[in-house]
C-alpha cells in the first residue's frame, strides 16, 4: 500500500468510526498533555496507557485482533518520554531559579538615584552571571528534548511493531523507523497547512473560534488518523 492509499484508508476508518475516533482522540490528547504538565509521572502514564488505548482503537475500527507486547511498547515509549520530562524539568528549574535570584536584585526605577556606582556594578555582574547560567541551562534542556525526539524516531518501529505484536523486544530498526517517520511527517505537514487555513478563516468570525475548531478537528480526525497511519504502515513490514 502506497502513502496516499495509507492516508486514504486511515481517513476512511476515522470517518466510518467517528464516535470511537472522538473518544480515542480526546484520550490521546489528554495523555500527550500529561507528558508536559506533569513530567516524569506523565511519562509513565503515557507509556503505560497509550499502547492499550491504541490497541483498543485499532481493533475497534479495523476489526482485526492483535496481541501487543505491552512490555516492549512501554520500554520503547518510556525512554524518549522520560528524556522529554527531564528536559522540561531542567528548563522549569532554570525559570524558577531566575525568579528567586532576580527578586532580591530588583530595583525600583525611582530608587536608582540613591544607589551607588558600586552597587549598580554588583547588580550588573550578578545579572550577567544569572544570564550565563540561564543560557547554558536552557541549551542543555533543549538538547535533551531534541535527543528524546531522535530516540523516539529510532524507536518508531519498535513502538508500533510491539503494539501490533510484530516486535517482542526493544530494538532499533533504522530503515523501518525512518519510513514510518516519513509517513508521519508528510501527513503532519499536510494536516498542518489545512488546519492553518481553517483557523485563519474561522478566526475572522471570532478570534478564538479558529483555535477551537482546530482543536476539535485534531481530536476527531488528525490524532486518530495519524496513529492509524503509523499502525497500518508498520503492519506491512
Amino acid at each position: 500500500m502506497g502513502i496516499l492509499e495509507t492516508y486514504k484508508k486511515s481517513i476512511d476508518l476515522v470517518k466510518n468510526h467517528i464516535t470511537e475516533s472522538l473518544v480515542y482522540g480526546a484520550l490521546f490528547y489528554i495523555l500527550w498533555k500529561t507528558l508536559f504538565l506533569i513530567p516524569i509521572i506523565g511519562a509513565f502514564l503515557f507509556s503505560y496507557f497509550y499502547p492499550r488505548l491504541t490497541k483498543w482503537y485499532y481493533t475497534k475500527v479495523t476489526g482485526e485482533d492483535i496481541n501487543p507486547d505491552y512490555k516492549t511498547a512501554f520500554k520503547s515509549l518510556l525512554i524518549p518520554s522520560l528524556l522529554i520530562s527531564i528536559g522540561i524539568i531542567v528548563i522549569l528549574a532554570i525559570l524558577i531559579s531566575i525568579l528567586i535570584n532576580l527578586s532580591p536584585n530588583f530595583v525600583n526605577i525611582n530608587e536608582i538615584s540613591n544607589i551607588s556606582l558600586q552597587q549598580l556594578i554588583s547588580i550588573g555582574l550578578s545579572s550577567f552571571h544569572i544570564f550565563t547560567y540561564v543560557l547554558i541551562g536552557t541549551i542543555i534542556g533543549i538538547i535533551i528534548i531534541i535527543a528524546s525526539g531522535v530516540i523516539w524516531l529510532l524507536l518508531l518501529y519498535s513502538i508500533y511493531g510491539s503494539i501490533l505484536g510484530k516486535v517482542n523486544k526493544l530494538s532499533i530498526d533504522v530503515e523501518k523507523s525512518f519510513i514510518l517517520f516519513a509517513y508521519w511527517f508528510i501527513f503532519n505537514i499536510i494536516a498542518g497547512i489545512i488546519l492553518l487555513i481553517i483557523s485563519e478563516i474561522f478566526s475572522l468570525i471570532f478570534p478564538l473560534l479558529g483555535s477551537i475548531i482546530v482543536l476539535i478537528l485534531n481530536i476527531i480526525i488528525v490524532y486518530p488518523a495519524m496513529n492509524l497511519i503509523l499502525l497500518l504502515r508498520a503492519k506491512e513490514f
